[in-house]
C-alpha cells in the first residue's frame, strides 16, 4: 500500500548579507523622519475584551502600539549586497535544503520556483536555478504573491500523491528592497530573502493533513507595480501602495478566519488542537491580528517582523524555520501555516510535523534581544460623541461637537496639542495611509456614517471633513423624518379603512 503521508522533509532560509537598521533612513532622509529618532512605545494592556470586537476593531487595536513609532515596528531588514541577487539567494537556500535532506541534485524529481521581483523582467528563475543546481528534472515557475510557498506546497503534495513525481524541491524568493524608492516609507518595510524546502513521503500520520485556499481578488490594487528604466538604463519594477490599500486591513480578519477554520474542518481537528501557528507577518502587528481573530494564545506563534521586515512569500518558511530551530515546533506537533497574498490568494495548511532537517542558521540580528518584545493591546479611545447626540443637536451645535471630537482624536493619535493642529492644513500632511484608515474607521464606528477614504487625502482638510459630515447628518435627519411621516400616513390609512 502506498504511503500517503507527504510533507516537508527539510527546510532552509537565506538572506541578503546587509543588515540595515532604521539609522540608515534617519541619516539619509532626516527630513522624512522629521529629525526624530524612532521610538517604540509600549502601551498598557487593554481591560476590554476583544471577543465581540468587529473586524476593524481587532485590526485597529493591533496597530495602536505602533502609531507613535515613525517606522511602524520596523527595526532591521536584510538587504542584498552588490554581488547578490534573487538567484544567488535561491541557490544558497536550495543547496542548504538538499544537503539537509541528504539529497543529491540527481535525486530531485521536480522543482517549483516562485521568484517575487527577480532581476529580469518577464519570468522567474526556475530555468536559471535548475542550471545552477545541475538539475535534470522539470522545473517551472509559480507565483501567488505572499502565498506562493503554500500554493507551491499544495501543488507538490498533489503531484507526489498521484505518483507523478517522487519528491519536489520548492524554492521561493523576495527581493523587495530593489523595487521601492528609498525615499518612500514603503522601503522601510522591505527585506530580501529566499527559502527552500523538500517535499517527500514521510512516516505514517505525518505531513500535510488539509489545506484551504481562497481568492484575495478583493485586495486588487492594494499595491501598484510599474515598469521604469533605472539609472543603468535597465528595465525595473517599481512598487508603491495603491488606492485600494485599505482593503488589506478590511479583509485581514475575514481571510484568516475563513482559511484557518476551513483547514481545521477539512483536517478533522479544532483550532485548540493546533500546537503552533505560523502566520506570514508582512507588518509588525499582523501576528496580533491573527491571534485575536482566531482567539488563540500569542505563545503559540512567532513574530519575526522586527528582525526581517516584509520578506513576502519567504515569511512562512522563515517563521517555520525559526520556530523549529527554537524548539517551538517538535516532532508530531500539529502545525497550522497561514499566508495572505495581496491580489492573489490566502491559504492555510495543516501538517503534522515530522523529522524536518534544518539548513544553516542565519546571521543573528544586530540590535534585537533574543526574547521578542511582547505587544499589548491599547485601550480603545473613548468616544465623546455619538450619532444620536449629533442628530439631537442644532446645526451650530453639531459643527462644534464634530470639531471638538475630530481634534481630540487627532491630538490623541498624533501626540500633538490641539493648538498645534491647523484645521486648514490638508489631512494628507498630518496622516499617512495607515493613520488615515484608522481615522476613517473611528468616525464610521462612532457616527455610523460611511466615509470615502478620499476625504482624508488630496487637499481635503479638517474643515472640509466637518462640512461633509454635517451634510451627511442632515441627509440622515431628512430620511428619518420622511420615514416618520410615511409611517403616520400608513397608520391613518389603516384607521380609516
Amino acid at each position: 500500500m502506498m504511503n500517503d503521508s507527504i510533507g516537508i522533509r527539510s527546510l532552509a532560509v537565506s538572506f541578503g548579507r546587509i543588515i540595515r537598521t532604521n539609522e540608515y533612513w534617519v541619516k539619509k532622509f532626516s527630513e522624512v523622519i522629521q529629525q526624530e529618532k524612532p521610538r517604540r512605545v509600549r502601551l498598557s494592556p487593554s481591560s476590554e475584551s476583544t471577543s465581540n470586537s468587529n473586524v476593524l476593531d481587532i485590526w485597529s487595536q493591533a496597530v495602536a502600539p505602533y502609531l507613535a513609532d515613525p517606522f511602524r515596528g520596523n527595526v532591521e531588514r536584510r538587504i542584498v549586497d552588490t554581488d547578490e541577487s534573487s538567484l544567488t539567494l535561491e541557490y544558497r537556500a536550495a543547496k542548504d535544503a538538499l544537503n539537509a535532506a541528504q539529497l543529491s541534485p540527481q535525486e530531485v524529481d521536480l522543482m517549483i520556483v516562485a521568484s517575487l521581483f527577480p532581476e529580469q523582467v518577464g519570468h522567474g528563475n526556475a530555468v536559471y536555478l535548475a542550471q545552477e543546481l545541475g538539475l535534470h528534472c522539470p522545473a517551472w515557475n509559480l507565483e501567488s504573491t505572499c502565498s506562493s510557498a503554500l500554493v507551491a506546497l499544495q501543488n507538490a503534495h498533489a503531484l507526489i500523491q498521484t505518483g507523478a513525481y517522487r519528491n519536489a524541491l520548492v524554492v521561493v524568493s523576495h527581493i523587495g528592497s530593489q523595487t521601492v524608492d528609498e525615499a518612500d516609507s514603503l522601503s522601510w518595510s522591505m527585506g530580501d530573502a529566499a527559502g527552500a524546502f523538500v517535499v517527500d513521503r514521510l512516516k505514517p500520520n505525518q505531513g500535510i493533513l488539509a489545506s484551504k485556499i481562497v481568492s484575495t481578488a478583493a485586495t486588487s490594487g492594494a499595491y501598484v507595480h510599474e515598469l521604469l528604466t533605472n539609472s543603468q538604463g535597465q528595465p525595473q519594477i517599481r512598487t508603491r501602495t495603491g488606492e485600494n490599500v485599505s482593503t488589506l486591513a478590511e479583509t485581514s480578519v475575514d481571510f484568516v478566519r475563513t482559511c484557518c477554520k476551513g483547514a481545521v474542518a477539512a483536517a478533522g481537528v479544532t483550532l485548540a488542537d493546533i500546537d503552533f501557528f505560523a502566520f506570514n507577518t508582512p507588518t509588525a502587528w499582523y501576528a496580533d491580528v491573527c491571534t485575536q481573530a482566531l482567539g488563540i494564545s500569542a505563545e503559540k506563534t512567532i513574530n519575526l517582523y522586527p528582525r526581517y521586515a516584509n520578506i513576502g512569500p519567504v515569511l512562512a518558511i522563515a517563521n517555520l524555520y525559526h520556530a523549529a530551530h527554537e524548539c517551538k515546533i517538535n516532532k508530531n506537533n500539529l502545525v497550522l501555516v497561514y499566508t495572505k497574498g495581496a491580489s492573489a490568494t490566502a491559504a492555510a495548511t495543516i501538517m503534522r510535523w515530522g523529522d524536518v532537517a534544518l539548513g544553516s542558521v542565519p546571521a543573528p540580528p544586530l540590535s534585537l534581544t533574543p526574547e521578542p518584545e511582547k505587544i499589548y493591546l491599547t485601550e480603545r479611545q473613548k468616544s465623546s460623541i455619538s450619532r444620536e447626540k449629533l442628530l439631537a443637536a442644532s446645526v451650530q451645535e453639531q459643527q462644534q461637537m464634530l470639531q471638538t471630537y475630530l481634534l481630540e482624536w487627532l491630538s490623541h493619535s498624533l501626540q500633538l496639542s490641539v493648538l498645534q493642529i491647523n484645521q486648514e492644513q490638508p489631512l494628507a500632511l498630518l496622516l499617512d495611509s495607515l493613520m488615515g484608515f484608522l481615522f476613517k474607521t473611528q468616525i464610521e464606528n462612532d457616527l455610523q456614517v460611511r466615509v470615502p477614504i478620499e476625504k482624508f487625502f488630496g487637499e481635503n482638510n479638517l474643515n472640509h471633513l466637518i462640512e461633509w459630515l454635517l451634510n451627511q447628518l442632515a441627509l440622515v435627519k431628512v430620511l428619518a423624518s420622511t420615514s416618520v411621516v410615511n409611517a403616520e400616513i400608513e397608520e391613518r390609512e389603516k384607521l380609516s379603512l
